[in-house]
């Protein structure tokens, strides 16, 4: 009589092949994890354990909204360089901006290419670089700037006034009005007309998605370190957001082409810097688009975080509306030349993007494969490097009361306590060659 065993027993379970793949995947996590701490390049740098081990916990940060202020504390506790992901280092000291940013020098300094993994990838610019900042400079002048900007705060003070007095509540949305300011002036400068935002008191649906997208954009960038996820969100993205953003600006885009006028904007710098060679159209709506973003998107946060800290330091408000009440007998006389020479509101502009600077954490580089020197320090090759503006500004290394708001430090003479302030630190708009 033979003897048959149960089909079942022939082949593994299924539940044996989930064991077998689970025990794989988590001894893999743990092996990496082991690896990360005590044999990586970067095990040196100083840091919590966790975001060395896994890249997990700063994804989860980023996702969270709170990756900023965790570095800023990271930095209190550990100092000028942290390892804030396994492959990532953060600093905050003045000499990480010429070593990581600046022109490349000897000893293996400066000139860090940026890291690929954090920006998307860049326009093909049909005409030289050099040729476009002259025309920059001579087509987009502070004169010439005046007339958009005078047109439109005036517009701006006028529809504040008419959105308080129509409220019932008496509030009014100021940083919505601020957008709708920064996106007008920026329509005029890159097309040459604006998007109407201020006169119709609304935003365009199209712009309207600027500071979601701007969010979204950034957990895709992150996400995207994660094999197979950026697929999954390439096949899932909504294709009719692009075409809505591609048709918006080509209408905008058609229009100024067909003015055929010098009219001082970014687009005819740009029609006109790239000769007979004509940039496609595809490449000119991507850079209008990303100039309007620029433009307005960074600009209205910067805006809103001034007027939010000026009413909370109520006396430094009370100072800068007093001096620019008495050196200007109407706002019309307020044009971007006078302006420039007022010592007192220029120290509050910078202490407002020191407190509140509008992109606080992404200039990523990464080293080359020979190495980088960045603070005396031989960084290995293929290491992620940040210079983390937040934590700068806020570090009581780099200034005395660092969350206090005090203009006085950025003007001569200064009180005796900011002396020692490291005012280097703070670059709101990156370091050199290709500042913001």
């Amino acid at each position: 009589m033979s003897l048959r065993l149960p089909l079942a027993s022939a082949s593994p379970s299924w539940k044996l092949i989930v064991g077998v793949i689970s025990f794989f995947v988590v001894s893999c996590i743990v092996l990496r994890a082991i690896y990360n701490i005590w044999f990586h390049p970067l095990r040196k740098y100083p840091g919590p354990w966790w975001p060395a081990a896994s890249r997990v916990p700063y994804t989860v940060s980023v996702l969270r909204g709170t990756a900023t202020r965790e570095a800023k504390e990271l930095h209190e506790k550990y100092g000028h360089i942290v390892r804030i992901n396994p492959d990532t280092l953060s600093f905050t000291s003045s000499q990480a901006w010429p070593d990581i940013y600046g022109p490349k020098r000897s000893g293996g300094r400066g000139n860090i290419p940026r890291d690929p993994r954090h920006y998307m990838k860049p326009q093909k610019i049909l005409f030289d670089v050099e040729s476009h900042r002259r025309l920059l400079a001579s087509k987009l002048a502070p004169s010439l700037q005046e007339v958009h900007l005078q047109k439109y705060a005036t517009l701006f003070i006028s529809k504040l006034h008419e959105s308080w007095h129509v409220s019932s509540t008496g509030v009014v949305d100021l940083a919505r009005w601020i957008n709708l300011l920064t996106t007008d002036i920026a329509g005029a400068l890159v097309l040459g007309e604006s998007f109407g935002g201020l006169e119709g008191s609304r935003i365009h649906p199209s712009l309207d998605t600027i500071p979601r997208n701007v969010k979204i954009f950034n957990i895709i960038g992150e996400l995207s370190r994660y094999p197979g996820v950026l697929r999954v969100i390439d096949a899932c993205w909504p294709r009719s957001m692009e075409r809505e953003e591609e048709s918006f600006m080509a209408r905008y885009i058609a229009k100024r082409i067909e003015k055929k006028i010098d009219s001082h904007d970014l687009m005819s710098c740009i029609i006109e810097a790239s000769g007979e060679e004509r940039v496609p159209s595809d490449e000119m709506e991507a850079l209008a688009m990303g100039f309007v973003i620029a433009g307005s998107e960074t600009t209205a946060t910067l805006l809103a975080g001034s007027v939010y800290l000026l009413l909370k330091h109520p006396l430094v408000l009370q100072n800068l509306t007093t001096i620019l009440r008495t050196q200007f007998s109407s706002s019309s006389d307020m044009t971007l030349l006078a302006l420039q020479g007022q010592e007192y509101l220029n120290a509050v502009l910078k202490e407002c993007l020191r407190l509140y600077p509008p992109a606080p954490g992404n200039l990523f580089r990464r080293t080359a494969r020979e190495g980088h020197v960045v603070m005396g320090q031989a960084i290995p090759s293929n290491t992620s490097l940040t210079m983390h503006l937040w934590a700068a500004n806020r570090s009581p290394l780099n200034f005395h009361m660092p969350n206090q708001m005090v203009p006085e430090r950025w003007m001569k003479p200064r009180p005796l306590e900011f002396e020692k302030d490291d005012r280097n630190a703070m670059k709101p708009f990156g370091g050199k060659p290709d500042y913001a």
